[in-house]
């Protein structure tokens, strides 16, 4: 298995030899291993296969199909893979699709260098981290949890990343939601002792689902999921209900703070 210190591996798939020609001297570093290139998606699956990338940085505009059709192919088959989707569009419509099939993240057209190393660097902490829960033994595994809970973001990597952790704690995960509105539906349903909220969401972010969780099921404890640990992000999770945040930092993991 991968030591956390050892690169990953990333697989880039996009028609265009420019944008790959881009990314893969971006990504030519000490933490990351580009271990192939497509410029379509007819051999994804075999590449997949051959290769063993820990992620990929997928086009969702492909000449012989679209990315959400491969995204879905590919989770189907290696669930452990994060796939990051590269567009054009700032559709949501699409993000939202896309948070629905389990994409890890997004790089929009046109990138900077910048918004590259923010999200890969983001999903590829998470990676590491849930190399490192996979092989720690869980005291939970063989007792009873002694708490509920749903876990909503739109990263679904970071959503396995906040179940691992959870699950390590005694906490079980009743469901999964990958935007604001979802979020409700599952706290409804389930009400569980505890909802963790990421505050940028397609649909719903999660202090507009908070408002709403918070007048229905009271007795659900939030806690905010963010990158941006400023004082007046907490002001508005603690005045909207949130009892607790977790900042998720590439460089320090996920702190929990309440």
């Amino acid at each position: 298995m991968l030591l956390p210190q050892n690169k990953l591996r990333i697989l880039i798939v996009d028609d265009s030899i420019s944008i790959r020609s881009v990314l893969r001297a971006l990504l030519h570093n000490d933490e990351f291993d580009v271990v192939g290139e497509l410029a379509s998606g007819s051999k994804l699956i075999t590449a997949v296969t051959k290769l063993k990338p820990h992620i990929i940085c997928l086009d969702y505009n492909l000449p012989d199909t679209d990315g959400l059709s491969l995204l879905g192919q590919i989770h189907a088959k290696y669930p452990h893979v994060a796939v990051i989707m590269i567009t054009g569009s700032n559709n949501q419509e699409l993000e939202h699709a896309a948070a629905e099939a389990g994409t890890a993240g997004f790089i929009y057209k046109p990138f900077s260098q910048e918004q590259i190393l923010d999200v890969l660097q983001k999903v590829a902490h998470a990676q590491r981290l849930l190399m490192i829960a996979a092989r720690k033994h869980n005291p939970f595994a063989d007792k009873a949890y002694h708490a509920t809970a749903v876990v909503a973001d739109d990263s679904q990597t970071l959503r396995r990343l906040l179940m691992a952790i959870l699950g390590h704690m005694g906490v079980r995960v009743v469901g999964e939601a990958y935007d604001g509105k979802q979020a409700i539906e599952l706290v409804s349903a389930h009400t569980p002792d505890i909802v963790c909220l990421d505050f940028e969401m397609p649909v719903m972010d999660g202090l507009e689902a908070l408002k709403i969780i918070r007048d229905q099921n009271p007795l659900t404890k939030a806690v905010m999921i963010t990158a941006a640990a400023s004082r007046e992000t907490f002001n508005r999770a603690a005045n909207t209900g949130a009892r607790g945040y977790i900042i998720c930092k590439k460089s320090q993991g996920c702190l929990q703070r309440g």
